[in-house]
């Protein structure tokens, strides 16, 4: 379905809505969530994924009721909410902020928030991740994109890990716009191949999402040295074959000393590391998607020594190279 055709089934009136805008009395509604939801202490309820994702189902996709508060509560699974029009206030873990058209919140299974009641143009949509789902897909696939996305979803995650809950302003994003579209469409549609399809766009969503937590960090000036970082391991990511230490500093008007110092203290990884990583991660690639010889291998991923290559790709992988590439042979 396109925009228009989604944008009418979303305002479609739900059955709980019909009660609400039929009468039904407040004291009714919380009588039904109160059977409905487990209390999960200190005036919360718990919305256990069980009552909205089927066995096995790794996401979902929930349009949030309008017309009512939701009551202060935590889900035992990721969540991820979009304002697909109208604006939204919410009080989360004890803060109250108001969302525009376009952002997206994401909460963990430790953050509790409620919601006020929305209007007729206050269209919340929910997406529903499986915990398993949301870490292996945020934390294992996005950093293989190589360290600059590395650090930016440690960063995201130190974040979610404080305040157990992330808040992008993606208001003026449009491409967020289009890939919820997307996802939403998607699920709704039915179709071969859903979960599949939807999975991969919940990747492009949370590499969108990235783009726009570096794009805002790069707009705070109280945060000069994260972009510092951004900027360094950029330049590493571009120039790792060939880049040294020295050339770097000169590069950005520091001392080779302080350079390495500031990327192991804000990374935990030193200049040195950081190349090594980046060259490995190449390494790897070449493994598992050519059929090259090691001797013409070798060399694109910045090394000049064979002998070095195999002892750091043996530490950094317990094998060695052509054990690795006969394991992972099926990706060719």
């Amino acid at each position: 379905m396109d925009r228009e055709e989604l944008d009418r089934y979303l305002r479609k009136v739900t059955p709980r809505e019909k009660e609400i805008l039929e009468g039904i009395s407040l004291e009714e509604l919380q009588r039904q969530d109160t059977c409905r939801f487990a209390k999960a202490g200190q005036g919360t309820y718990l919305f256990e994924g069980s009552l909205f994702m089927a066995p096995g189902e790794k996401i979902v996709v929930s349009r949030q009721d309008r017309y009512v508060k939701v009551l202060p509560h935590q889900h035992d699974y990721i969540e991820l909410c979009y304002l697909w029009s109208g604006s939204c206030s919410q009080t989360i873990e004890g803060k109250k902020i108001v969302t525009s058209e376009g952002d997206v919140c994401i909460f963990d299974t430790q953050a509790v928030h409620a919601i006020e009641a929305g209007g007729e143009n206050d269209i919340l949509v929910n997406i529903l991740m499986s915990r398993e789902f949301f870490d292996t897909a945020f934390l294992s696939r996005m950093p293989r994109q190589g360290i600059v996305s590395e650090f930016l979803a440690e960063s995201v995650t130190r974040s979610r890990k404080k305040k157990h809950y992330l808040y992008f302003k993606t208001h003026g994003n449009n491409r967020v716009g289009e890939i919820m579209e997307q996802i939403i469409s998607e699920y709704y549609a039915r179709d071969i191949g859903m979960e599949e399809v939807m999975e991969s766009y919940v990747i492009i969503l949370f590499t969108e999402l990235l783009r726009n937590w570096r794009d805002e960090t790069k707009k705070q000036a109280s945060v000069a040295k994260e972009v510092q970082i951004l900027e360094l391991l950029s330049y590493i990511e571009k120039n790792y074959e060939t880049c040294t230490l020295p050339e770097m500093g000169r590069a950005f008007g520091m001392h080779g000393n302080y350079l390495t110092a500031l990327l192991k203290e804000k990374t935990g990884r030193s200049f040195v590391e950081h190349v090594q990583e980046q060259r490995l991660k190449k390494a790897r690639m070449l493994l598992e998607t050519t059929e090259l010889p090691l001797s013409e291998l070798i060399p694109l991923c910045g090394y000049n020594n064979m002998n070095f290559f195999y002892r750091k790709f043996r530490e950094a992988e317990g094998c060695t190279p052509a054990q690795y590439r006969k394991e992972h042979r099926n990706t060719l």
